[in-house]
């Protein structure tokens, strides 16, 4: 990123920045990595085509900033709501499995979205990745109450798999069920953390 990104020295050149990347940002989430072109980042910061310049050299050079500055963001922001999930140091199978699924649903909350269009159509790229990575923490927070063995290790990770399902479809609902997305956000959490703390209690020996 610092090979093609000509960084701003002063407050406006930044500021200018700044709307390059939220513009950019915007039309990814709007339309995929296809969407984010130079005349379109130009239109919607309102950032002269000259100025785009002077801090990308191409659309190439964007798309990696914005790329690895976008990625950034969610790792950040996935570890602090992790850490504080672990911090809880949730004593029972149902206070450790809201304490995970309220972490993953922060997380889908603030970047759900970007999560699903970080990869740039290359194979085990940055958003696989970045969902492996969640999966592990996800685990990290359940394995001190339902313990760490390998027998263990598909039931967590189906039960990460229906959280993530139960989030995307929360946020991008492909079909339409008025219900589902009538149920508030907490409402929702809430209802899926009991979903999964009975999944794992039906296929885990959980000691109480």
């Amino acid at each position: 990123m610092a090979d093609t990104l000509r960084e701003p020295q002063q407050d406006r050149s930044r500021d200018k920045l700044e709307r390059i990347y939220d513009a950019s940002v915007e039309l990814l989430l709007e339309g995929g990595w296809g969407a984010v072109t130079v005349g379109d980042v130009e239109r919607r910061s309102g950032v002269s085509r000259g100025a785009f310049y002077l801090r990308f050299p191409s659309r190439e050079a964007l798309l990696d900033y914005a790329h690895d500055r976008l990625l950034e963001t969610v790792k950040i922001h996935q570890e602090q709501a992790f850490e504080r999930a672990r911090a809880a140091k949730s004593p029972t199978v149902d206070a450790a499995v809201f304490a995970a699924v309220s972490a993953v649903a922060e997380v889908f909350q603030q970047h759900g979205r970007a999560l699903m269009r970080l990869d740039r159509g290359e194979e085990g790229g940055a958003g696989e990745d970045a969902l492996n990575q969640l999966s592990r923490q996800f685990r990290s927070v359940l394995e001190p109450v339902t313990g760490a063995a390998p027998e263990h290790q598909t039931h967590l990770e189906f039960a990460m798999q229906l959280v993530f399902s139960a989030l995307v479809l929360k946020i991008q609902p492909r079909v339409t069920f008025s219900q589902h997305t009538a149920i508030d956000w907490d409402s929702f959490v809430r209802e899926l953390s009991e979903a999964v703390t009975a999944y794992l209690e039906a296929r885990l020996p959980l000691a109480d």
